[in-house]
């Protein structure tokens, strides 16, 4: 109830420091992280009646999202604890965290038991009833007779979408009975450590949406995205019905080198999983992190898989024995390529970077910035006319890697300004004199791109140096996390720490990064940014950096390329695919669902256009004929290119 300072500084930097947790998050850990996050976040350092509130309503959508197991009288009669976990938490207490958990236990057996009686009874789908999909618009339920008609919908949605895809009603039972006995038993194996894990994250996104806890399955698929590296068999896998599926096979990894009697298959099942000659575990209905933790280890020991595989009616069984490598996670490596782009009776050479995401390894000296660099030097000794970079669904990653590539455009000066509660805002630069590119560059994004992403963007507008092109704003992130490993490094805390500017002075936080030219893209139907997350942190514009302006952008030649690209994108093909964006757009703001099954032929509609507009670059290469947004890009770099000759 009062807003307090939980740990002194002075005293929690020392103790912090030397923290060294048993195996698991325990109750005598929480308030010494709880304590940690407050000294350096950005905007809080205590917890009041107001962030109280947030950690009780995050920890009730975190048990119940859907609205599906709690009642009315439950939330009035758990609402007496809604002012006061900051007490709790100052003084460990968190009875009330296992009181709200024992109840949500029992209301999930109740749940259960109402399923059982539901999935006996006939369905008819060509009823025309609807179920509200925003979860958050709906009201708990008032009674058992509320709650079994929520779920008698969900169940029908259910299997609604099992049977549009194909399955008989039969087999569609059979697989939700199967998912429902899966969810009980991942109930039953939430321990101490797991239920005071989705508290603590119930804490620190009252703070803000991306100040996490990280156990160790998520720390590791963290250091895995930054270092695109990890130690294991090298195979992409998917969980299903209970089974671990391999999904894909990593090229060059340990699964891809096995000798041809021995190889693995997508879409072979992974029963058990034994360490060398140890004995095999049962992995059947375990939940995927802890498969793949079984399957993970050091490079050059040995694990055997049991699998079992369809074949032709029959089912084969097989022991494989793998020995563990390094494997390198080269989907998400920048890649370049040349296109030959005709138009007017002229050919155009255009070299074309894509970058999933802002990385580096250390240890084996490969970078994002790295990589972009020999992307460019090798597009520069072709000659390209004009260099369009793709920073399409790049979500972010490394903040020193976009200021490095940022600084292959430039030649020198401030690319972003960071700015914390200790400190007035630091100006982070550019200081290498050299450019990799001087010529006509042209960069993509999306709402999908968002954090670095967004400073590099970002710093290429305000610098003019390149034109941006979009089919939206970028998501909106302009905060900065630093991560503070636990546990001997085997979990961690990740806290925002800073927010970001642009070197003129505004933020990209809740805003994004908009388009010198919009351009319709099938991507913009997802409408979605951080100012859609719970609790986003607010901004205020602070003093524009001292930087001169590349200026190989002007309103004048914006002007003229908006003219040119909106008289090729009145055609006919992309006046199409801006009703297929609306469409979808009002679908998707519908907040209800009909449970009346559709007509094969809608489904059949829906499943064109989703193939019409569906790229994937990694396997097709650039296919301009479908990917409708790239070819007006494409045109964009060369009417560019043109300008500046």
């Amino acid at each position: 109830m009062y807003k307090k300072r939980l740990i002194p500084l002075l005293t929690l930097v020392i103790v912090f420091s030397c923290l060294k947790q048993s195996q698991g998050l325990k109750q005598s850990d929480m308030r010494m992280i709880i304590g940690r996050v407050l000294s350096v976040h950005l905007q809080y350092d205590a917890i009041d009646d107001n962030i109280s509130r947030r950690i009780y309503s995050n920890y009730m959508d975190a048990l119940d999202y859907g609205r599906y197991y709690f009642y009315q009288s439950d939330i009035r009669a758990m609402s007496k604890h809604e002012l006061f976990f900051d007490d709790y938490i100052a003084r460990d207490d968190y009875r009330a965290v296992y009181e709200i958990f024992a109840l949500y236990k029992n209301r999930v057996n109740e749940g259960m038991l109402i399923f059982d009686e539901l999935i006996k009874e006939d369905y008819d789908f060509t009823k025309d009833e609807s179920i509200v999909v925003d979860r958050r618009q709906v009201q708990f339920a008032r009674d058992r007779a509320d709650m079994v008609d929520r779920w008698r919908k969900s169940i029908k949605l259910q299997l609604l979408n099992m049977v549009s895809s194909g399955k008989t009603i039969k087999e569609a039972k059979q697989k939700l009975i199967k998912k429902y006995s899966i969810t009980k038993k991942r109930l039953e194996e939430i321990d101490d450590s797991k239920l005071l894990g989705i508290f603590l994250n119930s804490i620190t996104t009252a703070l803000d949406p991306h100040t996490n806890y990280l156990d160790e399955e998520e720390f590791t698929d963290f250091k895995i995205s930054m270092q695109l590296k990890l130690q294991g068999i090298g195979a992409r896998l998917r969980s299903e019905d209970g089974f671990t599926v391999i999904e894909s096979i990593i090229p060059g990894g340990a699964v891809d080198k096995l000798p041809e009697g021995q190889k693995i298959k997508a879409n072979d099942k992974i029963v058990a999983v034994a360490q060398d000659e140890g004995e095999f575990v049962d992995v059947i209905d375990m939940d995927l992190k802890d498969v793949v933790n079984l399957i993970r280890g050091k490079k050059g020991t040995r694990v055997r898989l049991s699998i079992i595989r369809d074949a032709g009616g029959k089912t084969e069984r097989y022991i494989i024995p793998i020995v563990r490598e390094e494997i390198n996670l080269e989907d998400s490596d920048a890649e370049s390529h040349i296109k030959i782009f005709k138009r007017n009776g002229k050919n155009y050479k255009v070299g074309y970077i894509t970058l999933p995401s802002f990385y580096a390894d250390r240890e084996r000296g490969k970078s994002s910035s790295g990589d972009v660099e020999m992307h460019l030097e090798k597009l520069k000794a072709e000659k390209v006319d004009v260099v369009i970079l793709d920073l399409r669904g790049n979500g972010g990653g490394l903040l020193d890697e976009a200021i490095n590539i940022a600084g292959l455009f430039i030649q020198k000066g401030p690319v972003v300004q960071v700015v914390s509660k200790m400190y007035s805002p630091r100006v982070y630069s550019d200081e290498d004199p050299s450019i990799a590119y001087d010529g006509p560059l042209v960069v993509l994004i999306d709402n999908f791109s968002a954090s670095a992403s967004e400073i590099l963007a970002g710093a290429i507008k305000d610098y003019r140096r390149g034109i941006i092109v979009g089919g939206s704003n970028t998501y909106g992130k302009g905060t900065v996390q630093s991560m503070y490993p636990l546990n001997n490094e085997t979990t961690a805390i990740k806290i925002t720490i800073n927010i970001f500017y642009q070197p003129g002075g505004t933020s990209n936080q809740l805003t994004g990064i908009a388009p010198d030219i919009y351009v319709p893209d099938i991507t913009s139907v997802w409408d979605i940014s951080e100012k859609d997350n719970r609790y986003p942190l607010q901004w205020e514009k602070i003093s524009k950096s001292d930087f001169r302006q590349v200026n190989r952008v002007d309103n004048s030649i914006v002007e003229k390329l908006k003219k040119l690209s909106a008289a090729r994108t009145g055609s006919k093909e992309y006046n199409e695919l801006k009703k297929t964006i609306d469409d979808y757009k009002k679908k998707l703001k519908n907040k209800t669902l009909s449970l009346k099954e559709e007509s094969d032929m809608t489904r059949k509609k829906d499943k064109e256009i989703e193939e019409r507009y569906k790229i994937d670059q990694k396997k097709n290469g650039i296919d301009l004929s479908k990917d409708l947004f790239l070819r007006e890009a494409f045109n964009i770099g060369c009417d560019y290119s043109d300008m500046l000759r």
